[in-house]
């Protein structure tokens, strides 16, 4: 008679490491959305006008709304005055005739006067601006607008606005330190060799 052992395996299994926290996954998400859309938003406000020549002013009013929020960014470029026509956008400096005081002011074209000269409006406004804007005067064209973005630039770059950043980046941290770093761990296979088995030959 002779014994010939006998041995069974069984294939290795590989465990996996410990799983992110669900709202850890989750913050990583927001973050790089909320990164990408400020990168976006940066781009458009600088980087664009900076490379082009263009500018980027911030809405303070609502004469231009509903296609100027307050608070959008509206971005201008230069354009030959005879080439500006009824329904541009221009930005332009207004001058007060009396007090010879100044302001920046971003308007539609309602009419082009010779000269050339321009009657502008602001699209929420009921009546056309008192004084026709000289040629002189002109900034620029619109070229086109971000919402909401010059509003939040603008608190940003304030106190209060540095304060609330700093403190929303501190709840951030706090949140990942006291969060867990991983889901509860899923048990574990194991992988280890059966015992021999003997086969009895006759």
């Amino acid at each position: 008679m002779s014994v010939e052992p006998e041995t069974g395996r069984i294939p290795a299994v590989r465990v996996a490491g410990p799983r992110p926290h669900p709202v850890r996954r989750v913050g990583r998400w927001i973050a790089a959305l909320v990164l990408v859309a400020m990168v976006a938003a940066a781009g458009a406000v600088a980087v664009v006008p900076a490379v082009t020549g263009a500018a980027a002013l911030t809405v303070l009013s609502g004469s231009m709304e509903p296609a100027l929020p307050v608070g959008s960014t509206v971005v201008i470029r230069p354009r030959p005055v005879a080439e500006i026509g009824v329904g541009d956008v221009i930005t332009f400096t207004d001058r007060d005739r009396q007090s010879g005081d100044t302001r920046i002011v971003t308007h539609r074209v309602i009419e082009v006067q010779p000269g050339p000269a321009f009657r502008t409006k602001g699209d929420a406004n009921n009546a056309p601006d008192p004084n026709p804007v000289a040629a002189a005067d002109v900034h620029g064209v619109e070229w086109y607008d971000v919402p909401f973005v010059g509003l939040v630039k603008d608190r940003l770059f304030s106190r209060v606005g540095l304060f609330f950043a700093i403190g929303l980046a501190l709840l951030v941290v706090a949140a990942g330190l006291l969060l867990p770093g991983s889901a509860a761990p899923a048990e574990r296979t194991d992988a280890r060799r059966r015992p021999p088995r003997s086969a009895h030959r006759r």
